[in-house]
């Protein structure tokens, strides 16, 4: 089967888990004898093929490259959102790449940057397209639906005008996949895919056999990794450390942070406790940790680093927002509201007991359901599905 994937990213480039899912599911399809091509965007154009998967990257076709740590005025960002609501520019170019390649399915993740007008040159062509959340871009410009420290249940004034076309454009998905519950129950309340076929698909991860929980040494380490920004709840995270006088721990702090907003972080906590490790290889930071923490604010559709953290053998206190919930619910002692009084009484109870780590659940039966074996199976499952419906 031929299977173009399109996706805003893709290796080497990383900024979130959904590259690191999408580059999974590439790959295990071609491993699966299926021809795969990627569409993603970039600053330049390129191809490449990376593990037997041909990319195609095209150059971006708006005011400037959003993934760079620069910080941008309110009116680029306004400028960048109007232009990709509706973005034209590669009519041409997608409707050259999918005539060539000419797939049965059209496997859209993140559009932003594309835009949903890559739907309407599919259809044109006749081509299938399934759909997956991994983001609110659909409804909200910035993907995040988080606005003024605060989850948005509906969609204000601004984010509808912005997502009017999209709306619309969702209506030519043949199929639409949630990577949790929360993601897709989301955007069918907020009137999205109504009447067409949906299925939940959670992300696929490596599932081994986990042994008993290690300690790195004396003092307990706690692990913070991802994008650092204050919806993801680092500064949050910080307040609740800056609360606790026992001093038998310590906090690692992993990602790409730009230099001003590392300053202002300083200032909520500065404890010599607290490393920043700047970008670092997911497998090495799990290997120097004792305990993950996700704090987030904001409503993970999926939250990849917390399984992550599970197939690493170390145990996750997280937030209860999004879709973490659904992979804590073996796990509900580790999940907090997040406030700081909660994740500092969490924090607390770990730090004067250990042993309380040891109740954390790595149970293989539940976490087969987010092995990449099976979440490959279910996906080929769905385009096989499509595609007889369809004669």
């Amino acid at each position: 089967m031929k299977i173009a994937i399109m996706n805003t990213l893709y290796a080497p480039i990383q900024v979130g888990g959904a590259e690191i899912s999408v580059q999974a599911l590439a790959e295990a399809f071609s491993q699966k004898g299926n021809e795969v091509l990627v569409i993603c965007l970039g600053k330049e154009s390129a191809n490449y093929q990376l593990n037997n998967v041909s990319v195609k990257v095209i150059k971006i076709e708006n005011g400037y490259w959003p993934y760079d740590l620069e910080s941008k005025s309110a009116y680029q960002k306004f400028l960048w959102h109007f232009k990709d609501a509706s973005n034209t520019k590669y009519e041409v170019i997608l409707k050259d790449i999918l005539a060539e390649f000419n797939p049965k399915i059209f496997f859209t993740n993140n559009l932003s940057g594309f835009s949903s007008k890559a739907w309407q040159i599919s259809k044109k062509l006749n081509i299938k397209i399934v759909h997956t959340l991994r983001d609110y871009y659909l409804q909200c410009p910035k993907s995040t639906k988080f606005k003024n420290n605060l989850n948005c249940d509906n969609n204000c004034l601004s984010c509808k005008t912005f997502s009017y076309t999209k709306k619309l454009d969702a209506r030519k998905v043949d199929f639409v996949v949630g990577i949790s519950k929360f993601i897709l129950k989301d955007h069918k309340k907020n009137g999205y895919f109504k009447n067409i076929s949906s299925k939940i698909i959670y992300n696929g991860f490596e599932i081994i056999e986990n042994k008993s929980i290690n300690k790195t040494g004396n003092n307990l380490v706690f692990g913070y990794i991802g994008q650092i920004t204050k919806s993801k709840g680092i500064e949050l995270l910080l307040k609740s450390f800056a609360k606790i006088k026992n001093q038998k721990f310590k906090l690692l702090i992993a990602g790409n942070i730009e230099g001003d907003y590392l300053r202002y972080l300083k200032t909520i906590n500065d404890s010599n406790k607290i490393e920043y490790l700047g970008h670092v290889k997911n497998s090495l930071f799990f290997e120097n940790i004792d305990v993950l923490v996700v704090p987030s604010l904001w409503n993970e559709p999926f939250g990849r680093v917390v399984l992550e953290a599970i197939t690493h053998n170390k145990p996750v206190i997280a937030s209860n927002k999004g879709g973490i919930k659904e992979l804590l619910c073996n796990n509900k002692g580790f999940v907090f509201e997040p406030e700081e009084d909660e994740l500092t009484r969490l924090l607390k109870k770990i730090i004067l007991d250990t042993k309380f780590l040891s109740n954390f659940s790595f149970d293989k039966n539940f976490l087969e359901q987010f092995s990449i074996k099976k979440t490959v199976e279910q996906y080929l499952s769905v385009f096989n599905e499509v595609l007889t419906n369809n004669k």
